[in-house]
């Protein structure tokens, strides 16, 4: 429960002085930022020469990165034609060609062959998919010992349902996608044993905003203004175009809120 405070206490004492809960959260708690995500998957011990598995690749950017660190091939997966054309691009400037394979697929259903896999990235994909197929796939494809990098924001207790239906809707999400329990329950049912789950919370965001390369005061700006205008908005935009536009805003803001906890997950297929 909520602690109750008095009008007493909150003119009197917690506001009457500099709140030293101020000079404590003045500090930077040094957090990490998205390049922690290649320090972690490097931890794992990539070897020159195998196969990582990129799904949801959008322009190979990750794909690209990977290659280039640590010698590895890739399938770079994507089931969006856009993202496609993208990603080929991307490769064929980077002249990784023979390195980099792009396909036009989704995770439900990977051209790749069975065990071929030593390793498979996912970012920002399972929120978007059907757990149990997804699971499925992966299993089919690593190889007995490949492990599997998750990065996947989760739905906190925090999260109203009202918040939720509107975020989930408008960002083509799975609402069961979202549950810590129900990605664990999935991946163990295909076969994959957990070997670890980081909580990031909040964590990127606080680094993009030290180093500026976020401003949430902005996102938070244009919702204001987007909400005054809403009705218009939707008669010139469409209500489709609008409820996205607004659920992107405010997907950093309730990272920091609490009511999504961004979280890496490592699962191993073990023989």
């Amino acid at each position: 429960m909520a602690p109750k405070t008095s009008i007493q206490q909150l003119y009197g004492e917690l506001w009457a002085d500099e709140n030293p809960l101020d000079v404590e959260l003045e500090r930077s708690l040094e957090p990490r930022g998205t390049d922690w995500l290649f320090a972690a998957f490097a931890q794992l011990g990539p070897q020159r020469g195998q196969l990582v598995v990129d799904v949801g690749a959008r322009d190979a950017g990750h794909t690209i990165r990977l290659v280039r660190k640590h010698g590895l091939r890739a399938n770079a997966l994507d089931p969006v034609r856009h993202h496609v054309e993208l990603a080929q691009r991307a490769v064929s400037e980077a002249g990784l060609e023979s390195d980099v394979e792009i396909l036009e697929a989704g995770i439900e259903a990977m051209p790749i062959a069975d065990g071929a896999a030593d390793w498979i990235w996912c970012r920002d994909v399972l929120v978007h998919v059907d757990l149990a197929r997804g699971f499925a796939e992966c299993a089919r494809i690593l190889r007995p010992g490949g492990q599997m990098l998750a990065y996947v924001t989760c739905a906190t207790d925090s999260l109203e349902p009202g918040e939720a239906a509107a975020l989930f809707g408008a960002l083509a999400i799975v609402p069961e996608s979202t549950q810590p329990d129900a990605l664990e329950h999935h991946a163990a049912a295909a076969g994959l044993t957990l070997v670890s789950c980081t909580p990031l919370g909040g964590e990127w965001r606080e680094r993009m905003i030290e180093e500026g390369s976020w401003d949430p005061g902005s996102d938070l700006l244009r919702l204001s203004r987007l909400h005054r205008r809403e009705a218009e908005l939707i008669e010139r935009h469409g209500s489709t175009p609008v409820a996205a536009y607004a659920a992107a805003r405010a997907w950093g803001v309730y990272q920091l809120l609490g009511k999504l906890c961004p979280t890496i997950y490592v699962w191993r297929l073990d023989a």
